[in-house]
């Protein structure tokens, strides 16, 4: 496994933002953690607005930028678990 794996969330024809692999358990969980709850502020936030007030393709922007803070989130976890995998490899 490359040490380096680009970020899901790359939309260029060749990756720029890349996930050390190799990171601490503790940075990868933080890192995770830390774009969760931007999502969730900008979910809950979204959800106290009344559509009528949205102008333009406001929505549309603010769903792109969940998507980009999920998918990185993702992201962190999915190379948590590949470390946690072998670490302690299922039985």
């Amino acid at each position: 496994m490359a040490i380096y794996r680009p970020l899901q969330g790359n939309i260029s024809t060749t990756p720029t933002l890349y996930i050390d692999t190799e990171a601490k358990a503790s940075a990868l969980l933080e890192t995770a953690k830390h774009r969760l709850n931007i999502l969730r502020k900008m979910l809950n936030s979204v959800s106290c607005l009344c559509v009528n007030d949205a102008e333009g393709h406001d929505l549309e922007h603010f769903a792109s930028a969940a998507h980009i803070l999920l998918q990185n989130g993702c992201d962190a976890l999915d190379a948590l678990g590949w470390k946690l995998d072998r670490v302690a490899p299922s039985l």
